[in-house]
């Protein structure tokens, strides 16, 4: 019963407290990020009103762990999750020396980014889908990685190098609305809008289009590229 209770007690001062400190990075990495989306997005604003005032870039905090950046028709949604993740064993990044190293580097805090529609928030078109551009996964040493859409996982691959700071976080954001920017909404193929029921008009009617995705049934370009 000894051994049990010594073997917990080790746990707890390694694997837990590990988790906990991860945590309190990602927060405190998330509300940096904020500021640096905030900044992004004045100085846009700033370079695009005077020439054309439809074009709108805004920041929006919907709570503690959730902020937008609407850019025009597009919008960036970042979430940062209240967990904290391990991978599984087959993930590349138990092959990484920084990680074999120190095994309990591969406890990750995480935050999310997803591309929506700016009418899908305007709107509250529930069944609107929004798009993964990448999620960005924080360890206890404060260092990153990527995975999602290039160029964003290619450049921010190398965990044991990525360290989290205001520049690295202004080209995340960046690339995100230029991935964004390049990934157009296309049209469905005619024979899939050819009829629709009562219940698909009265949801066009009360919330201003049908359930609508950048992707509708097709792999665009800038997709291709991307995966």
């Amino acid at each position: 019963m000894e051994n049990k209770f010594e073997k917990i007690t080790q746990l707890l001062l390694q694997k837990s407290a590990t988790k906990q400190l991860v945590y309190r990075n990602t927060l405190v990495s998330f509300t940096q990020l904020k500021e640096v989306i905030k900044e992004i997005a004045s100085h846009l604003n700033e370079s695009v009103q005077p020439i054309d005032k439809s074009v709108e870039v805004k920041y929006f905090e919907k709570s503690e762990f959730e902020v937008h950046l609407k850019f025009s028709g597009d919008t960036l949604v970042f979430m940062m999750h209240t967990n904290i993740f391990d991978f599984d064993q087959h993930h590349y990044i138990h092959n990484m020396p920084y990680v074999k190293e120190d095994p309990l580097r591969e406890f990750c805090g995480m935050i999310q980014i997803y591309n929506f529609l700016a009418d899908s928030i305007k709107y509250n078109r529930e069944g609107d889908i929004g798009y993964l551009v990448g999620r960005l996964f924080i360890n206890k040493d404060n260092h990153f990685f990527i995975e999602g859409k290039r160029p964003l996982a290619f450049q921010f691959n190398d965990f044991g190098s990525n360290q989290i700071n205001a520049t690295n976080f202004e080209q995340i954001v960046l690339e995100s609305i230029q991935y964004c920017i390049n990934f157009d909404l296309l049209a469905p193929p005619l024979e899939n809008m050819s009829f629709i029921t009562l219940e698909q008009k009265n949801i066009m009617s009360h919330s201003s289009g049908m359930p609508t995705g950048k992707r509708l049934g097709f792999r665009n370009q800038i997709d291709k590229e991307g995966d």
